[in-house]
């Protein structure tokens, strides 16, 4: 398991991608997966950030109901693109594409359970 590669900062577990320097700006368009097998889910991030357009990945350090929640951002929208069509239909993980420039005027409006 690759889990020992990655930091923990704050409730993640993050990674920098080989894409990442201080001077390059990432894609605002970040890839959201969701696996009950956070073993998979790891290995995956971790198989991304080798990606040479990968800037970050992280993982959610606690599951909820057994989800675990993992992020990739790349460089640019169009490798997030490819590769939200790469794991789309994947049978071990549930991906799709979160805009946070889309997102962001809503953030206040999140409902905080429990």
């Amino acid at each position: 398991m690759t889990i020992e590669k990655f930091e923990k900062r704050g409730s993640f577990l993050c990674l920098d991608g080989k894409g990442r320097s201080s001077a390059q700006k990432h894609s605002n368009k970040k890839l959201c997966f969701v696996s009950t097998d956070k073993e998979f889910l790891t290995n995956l991030l971790y198989e991304l950030a080798q990606d040479e357009n990968c800037y970050f990945v992280k993982l959610s350090e606690n599951s909820k109901e057994g989800m675990s929640l993992g992020r990739c951002f790349f460089l640019n929208d169009e490798d997030a693109g490819a590769c939200w069509a790469r794991f789309k239909a994947h049978p071990k993980v549930h991906c799709n594409i979160q805009d946070d420039d889309f997102t962001q005027p809503f953030r206040a409006q999140v409902k905080h359970y429990g």
